[in-house]
């Protein structure tokens, strides 16, 4: 089996979490078990979980030469991705995030310092590059750079796979979603892109607006919808003892865009292997540790009685 080559371009960043009690008020000071520092940002964990997967993962997007950016590259090389290609700066700090997960509820409370690096220019898009992977993944983060690469894999035969995650649409949006194959989007960006309030009705309009091959919406612990030229489908969440739900979602479009490369994999396995792996990311802190691989998924989905199909 020829193992998938994905290449990333997005944002890398740099998570700081802990558990507590509870999240503090003003003023208030108590003991915490552990802090941990793990790597974050929807193509940067995506391309985490494809490698954990068995993938190949190629990062490109800029990375400050500050303290942050450096455990950043290292963390990202620990992982199997290769770093070879990110654009590396001389000013700007890294984006940062310091996360608070409340033990008993899973609860965060989220404090952010945004990037200010500057952004990698369509320029800096290495044709060969896109050429030679079999799929391009984005976040819509480096938005010309993004809708260069997406048209360069276009031209190429390369998949194309976009992860809209639950913020604000970004600006550029309507030039990169008619270049997306894959798009794989939370439950509020596509209430946001189709103007509907209902899943079912709002996939079917984002794919008859901008003619992907597949729509998936995901909703967290509700599950995910999926749509395509011939079918719906509908997958629940798979329980767990859940600890932390940071990356979740990144993860999940890493195993997704994983799956898609399997051309033998049906969407509904598609969807239930992308679950699996989201769901044991979500029984460790922080997006990237509790991320299995492919033996430790397949063997979860055969505890359920779900066949590779």
């Amino acid at each position: 089996m020829k193992t998938p080559k994905v290449l990333g371009l997005g944002l890398a960043t740099l998570d700081i979490l802990t558990r507590t009690p509870r999240l503090p008020g003003s003023n208030e000071s108590f003991a915490i078990d552990r802090i941990e520092m793990q790597g974050g940002g929807p193509v940067a964990t995506a391309l985490v979980a494809v490698a954990r997967l068995g993938g190949q993962s190629t990062y490109l997007g800029p990375l400050a030469a500050d303290d942050m950016g450096r455990l950043i590259l290292a963390e990202l090389e620990q992982y199997g991705v290769d770093m070879s290609h990110a654009a590396r700066r001389r000013e700007g700090a890294s984006s940062v995030s310091v996360i608070l997960v409340e033990r008993n509820s899973g609860q965060r409370a989220i404090l952010f310092q945004k990037g200010t690096a500057p952004d990698l220019q369509p320029q800096e898009v290495p044709v060969p590059l896109v050429a030679s992977a079999d799929a391009l993944h984005l976040d819509g983060f480096y938005m010309p750079a993004a809708v260069q690469a997406a048209r360069t894999a276009r031209e190429y035969g390369v998949l194309v796979s976009f992860d809209g995650g639950s913020g604000e649409r970004l600006a550029g949006m309507s030039d990169l979603l008619p270049l997306v194959d894959v798009l794989v989007v939370a439950r509020q960006f596509a209430f946001q892109a189709s103007g509907l309030s209902d899943p079912v009705a709002a996939g079917r309009a984002l794919l008859e607006n901008y003619h992907p091959r597949q729509v998936v919406i995901t909703d967290g612990e509700q599950g995910c919808w999926y749509w395509d030229a011939q079918q719906h489908l509908s997958q629940p969440a798979y329980p767990v003892e859940v600890m932390d739900t940071t990356g979740a979602g990144d993860t999940f479009h890493g195993a997704y865009l994983y799956a898609c490369l399997h051309a033998h994999w049906t969407a509904a396995f598609r969807l239930k292997f992308a679950s699996a792996v989201a769901a044991l990311k979500c029984t460790r802190l922080g997006g990237r540790q509790g991320i299995p691989d492919l033996r430790q998924t397949l063997e979860f989905l055969s505890a359920r009685g779900e066949a590779l199909e």
